[in-house]
């Protein structure tokens, strides 16, 4: 049972009977009844009750407008009826069935009847057949009890007040030894009086599906049914006496007698291919007057969908053999609801007799028994609790049916189960995510349910369990069902699937911070983000061949998308699709030309699946009229919103209200494949779809995005969130930090990193006197200055300062920047080492004090300075600057900061350094030099690798 409209996938013929089964074109009657309609009529006054006593119509005095629309030289109404007049539901007791005499001339009737404005629908009407596949008599157990473990259910609780189950099938036989002690009055709705029974013992099939559903237990007479007697029978016989006993001929008037005559349950064993609003509105009326209805899927070995069973609110039963494998005849599809025993099922048969039968038939009633036992037991229940208890409590057999997974419905009836887990309560809380199933690689998202009582979980991935509490951490992206047992129940939840969102929020552009130790003052890091765009409205095309479709038919691959990089979870979907109708050809007849007769445009359904297997219908079939002509390429967008294709209507371009309902997708994810099923269900007419598109608008973001501190580029040490984060200047060094950027329904940005850089003080800088462009003097003057500090301009590097005498001093000293430690000798040489930022004297660990020292250095190093000064922050002491000697291996790594000058010199030479602007650097060595991942020259920097000796 569905609760929304369903769109069937393919369509067809519906039962094997005689071993051969033949696919008519459209124009053949085989699946219609010759020369019948229903006809309803809009706002038309109920004449139920007193002044409407039979559902015979006086044609000239009751409808005369349709009588004037219909008849003429060539057709006359033979025949009109008011099927459901005594139907407490107003859409039911307006609606005609007329029988015309005149098969050739009926479409141009319900062409003409269509477009009155005062009439709702015209529809042919549908001939359903019984479903089975009688066999003889070689099994004398009833296996399918056992199966079901009915006998264990019936000891786990022995039930309650009787419910009724109306079999509506050809016909019954009442007083059959093992079913008349639980019977109560039936109802013969095509001869139209009291007796349900079969004319003849070929009309047997009935009486079989009644014996499943209501056989008496303990009798010491025959067979057991499930129902254990507590399901008392409603037998109505629809199939005329003078009839083929395989056709069900009032099928849907005798569900409206069920209705009428206090049925809990319908169980129909029979049905047929094709869509009929009427049959639609008559499962509605059921449903909305608290009766469940269970139909035969159909014996058809296809996934053809099969009416009544693929109607809304109807529960879709498919059959299986004793090893719980599918029946080599079963139906089987999206719109299965659960499968059941029905191979070799022993029951009642007229006249006072016993048979095997196989088929979806046999399956349906022993469902219907099922739930009947159930809501014996559980009298509050509803019909929609009845189905989902049904459902949920199935044994899996999808090891035994590997080729069917997700077509069998839900798994196999487990009565035990049903009735053990809704006595145990774990109905009562449902397994959850909290907030999204829609998350970030590397987040988690947290499942969980409420425990009810003694019970235990598994939280179940890909077959595996990954949990055994009742709350989990999921990491993964999957299918999560939790399965939880209590006692003998055993309950497997609805698969929860999470996702991982594909769309990465922009980088954020960020500031750096060069500082010197215990600097006074704020200092800030900023992040700026971008604009978070995309979100649409953003289309994605099918770019695929044409696909044909014809008679239950596909030429390929249904027509899918992709829909990536859009941010957050859907605001609107639309759904877009160009097709043409046309007449002559099968599925791969899409290159030819129309033939220019009748396209039958009838035929055509559409439906969508999301990414989550959300399938939901567009176009329902027998919207279109049938059309004289094609009318060509159309593209016909369909949206949660706007105007409803008119029924009756010819194909045309446009924007048109779904079929379904498409908001149910808001709020879901948009990201992933969307697939496009369409059906066209005769042959010789195909339905070709050349384009096909989804328009996905995702819902905007309400808030800003967040920008997140690191403190490791694993953004496993969150420091905070905001686009402004304060830093210390009292840690000499460079210490990174790494920022996101996370737009709202998007996934972070990957992690930027900056950094601080605080230098010491004092900051020590060191120049080789050949490099410098000044005096001996003038370095002397440096040397001893008061205070220092340099600038660079057009590769010109400038020194000023206070002298010692307190003047000041400006001094273009060299063309290139200085060097910081370690410098990297490779001969001899004479340097100038000073330092700057010292509001004071330094002293340095030779035993001199002053801005700076020439040193001469011939070997390995190191100079230590001091920076005598009033600290607001611990003193630094003792900053080093060292001298190397070249290395026979040299390893690199650390940022070389901007406006500096250095060579490196080593046998080999590895480097994972980053050079910011404006550096120059020379790595030299008579080996090999590797640049590892991880080295980065910036935008302006000069670098030069070299293999060679130690040289200028």
């Amino acid at each position: 049972m569905r609760l929304n409209v369903k769109s069937p996938l393919v369509l067809g013929l519906l039962f094997v009977l005689t071993g051969s089964s033949l696919l008519f074109a459209q124009q053949s009657n085989n699946d219609f009844v010759e020369g019948e309609i229903y006809v309803k009529v809009k706002n038309k006054k109920s004449t139920r009750g007193f002044f409407k006593r039979s559902s015979s119509v006086n044609i000239s005095r009751e409808i005369p407008e349709i009588k004037q629309k219909l008849e003429n030289e060539k057709t006359k109404i033979e025949k009109a009826t008011q099927p459901f007049y005594k139907s407490k539901n107003d859409r039911l007791n307006s609606v005609y069935r007329l029988k015309v005499n005149s098969e050739l001339e009926l479409d141009e009737a319900i062409k003409e009847l269509r477009a009155d404005p005062e009439i709702e629908y015209v529809e042919r009407v549908r001939r359903r057949k019984v479903i089975a596949t009688p066999n003889d008599t070689l099994y004398a157990d009833l296996w399918h009890l056992e199966k079901i473990k009915a006998s264990q259910a019936w000891d786990a609780n022995p039930g309650g007040p009787d419910i009724i189950v109306a079999v509506v099938d050809n016909a019954i036989q009442v007083n059959h030894q093992d079913l008349q002690g639980n019977m109560v009055a039936g109802r013969d709705v095509a001869e139209n009086d009291n007796d349900p029974s079969p004319p003849n013992d070929i009309f047997s099939h009935g009486t079989h599906v009644a014996g499943i559903v209501a056989a008496v237990n303990n009798n010491v007479t025959g067979i057991s049914s499930a129902s254990n007697n507590k399901v008392k029978l409603m037998p109505i016989k629809s199939t005329f006496d003078a009839s083929d006993h395989r056709f069900i001929d009032r099928g849907f008037e005798g569900i409206e007698w069920a209705i009428d005559n206090g049925a809990d349950i319908i169980s129909l064993s029979w049905g047929g291919p094709g869509f009929s609003q009427l049959e639609q509105d008559v499962i509605d009326d059921a449903y909305n007057n608290g009766i469940l209805v269970i139909a035969a899927a159909g014996n058809e070995d296809s996934d053809e969908a099969q009416y009544p069973a693929s109607y809304n609110h109807v529960i879709s039963v498919a059959s299986l053999d004793q090893s719980d494998e599918r029946s080599y005849f079963s139906s089987y599809g999206p719109l299965v609801d659960i499968a059941a025993p029905g191979r070799f099922i022993l029951s009642t048969i007229p006249t006072n007799d016993y048979a095997s039968f196989s088929g979806t038939s046999m399956a349906t009633p022993l469902v219907a028994a099922s739930a009947g036992y159930l809501l014996s037991c559980f009298p509050s229940l509803s019909p929609d609790s009845v189905e989902i208890i049904l459902e949920k409590t199935v044994d899996n057999i999808d090891a035994q049916n590997p080729d069917y997974l997700g077509q069998l419905g839900s798994g196999r009836l487990n009565l035990l189960n049903a009735v053990a887990c809704k006595g145990s309560n774990l109905f009562d809380q449902n397994p959850a995510a909290l907030e999204s199933t829609f998350f970030c690689e590397g987040d988690s998202v947290q499942l969980s349910v409420t425990p009810v009582e003694s019970e235990t979980f598994q939280w179940i991935r890909n077959g595996n369990v990954e949990s055994t509490s009742s709350t989990f951490y999921a990491k993964n992206e999957g299918a999560y069902i939790l399965r939880r047992v209590s006692g003998t129940c055993l309950l497997d939840s609805d698969p929860i699937n999470l996702v991982w969102n594909q769309t990465i929020s922009p980088e954020p552009s960020l500031t750096s911070l060069d500082l010197t130790y215990c600097q006074e003052g704020t200092h800030e890091l900023m992040a700026s983000s971008p604009a978070c765009e995309p979100y649409g409205p953003a289309t994605f095309n099918y770019a695929g061949p044409v696909v044909g479709f014809d008679g239950f038919q596909v030429s390929g691959e249904y027509p899918t998308v992709e829909v990536t990089g859009l941010g957050g979870l859907i605001d609107s979907v639309a759904i877009s699709i160009t097709w043409q109708k046309k007449d002559g050809g099968d599925v791969n007849s899409c290159g030819v030309a129309d033939g220019g007769a009748r396209p039958w445009n009838d035929e055509v359904s559409f439906s969508i699946v999301s990414p989550e297997g959300i399938s939901i219908s567009l176009l329902r079939e027998g919207t279109y009229a049938a059309g004289d002509v094609t009318s060509g390429l159309v593209t016909t967008i369909f949206t949660a919103n706007g105007t409803q294709i008119p029924s009756g209507s010819t194909p045309a371009s446009g924007s048109f209200k779904a079929n379904g309902d498409l908001s149910q997708l808001n709020g879901r994810i948009a990201q992933g494949t969307w697939t496009l099923i369409a059906n066209d269900n005769y042959i010789i007419d195909p339905l070709c779809v050349s384009g096909f598109a989804v328009i996905v608008k995702t819902i905007d973001p309400v808030n800003p995005p967040i920008i997140s501190w690191y403190s490791e580029v694993s953004t496993d040490n969150l420091i905070q969130s905001s686009p402004v984060l304060s830093v210390s200047s009292s840690t000499v060094g460079i210490t990174d930090y790494y920022a996101t950027n996370q737009c709202e329904g998007m996934c972070p940005s990957i992690p930027i990193k900056t950094e601080v850089s605080v230098s010491a003080v004092p900051e020590l800088f060191a120049y080789q006197i050949d490099d410098l462009l000044i005096t001996n003097e003038q370095t002397q003057e440096i040397m001893t200055a008061q205070s220092l500090d340099y600038s660079v301009k057009n590769n010109i590097y400038t020194i000023f300062g206070v002298n010692a005498s307190g003047n000041s001093f400006s001094y273009q000293v060299a063309e290139k920047g200085p060097m910081k430690t370690p410098v990297s000798l490779c001969k001899d040489d004479d340097f100038v080492v000073f330092g700057m930022g010292c509001n004071g004297t330094i002293s340095w660990s030779n035993g001199e004090t002053g801005i700076g020292q020439l040193i001469e250095v011939a070997s390995d190093y190191t100079i230590e300075a001091t920076c005598n000064q009033s600290w607001v922050c611990t003193p630094l002491s003792n900053i080093p600057f060292s001298f190397v000697e070249s290395q026979e291996d040299l390893s690199l790594s650390g940022t070389l900061q901007e406006n500096l000058a250095q060579d490196f010199y080593g046998g080999t030479i590895e480097s994972v350094q980053l050079l910011k602007e404006a550096t120059e650097v020379n790595y030299t060595a008579p080996n090999s030099i590797l640049l590892k991942p991880g080295f980065e020259a910036c935008v302006s920097s000069i670098f030069k690798a070299e293999i060679g000796n130690c040289n200028y």
